[in-house]
């Protein structure tokens, strides 16, 4: 029983250390590019769903650089 809880646990713990949580695709765009995302997707009025998910994520990362103190977005 020990043996099978150790291995379930092994295994969760080298997967969530071989995700990167807190990055993305959005965490490598530069700041100018960023800004341009983020306003374009503010004069959309009825985004796909797909670029509604793309806005969130720039939001988010918009957000996120805000909290570092980068105000890129705002």
């Amino acid at each position: 029983m020990h043996k099978l809880y150790f291995t379930g646990l092994m295994t969760a713990v080298l997967t969530l250390s071989g995700c990167d949580m807190f990055g993305g695709p959005s965490a490598d765009i530069k700041d100018a590019d960023l800004r341009k995302k983020w306003r374009e997707c503010k004069t959309i009025s009825n985004p796909s769903r797909t670029k509604a998910l793309a806005c969130e994520n720039y939001v988010r990362e918009c957000a996120r650089r805000k909290g570092n103190g980068n105000l890129v977005c705002y």
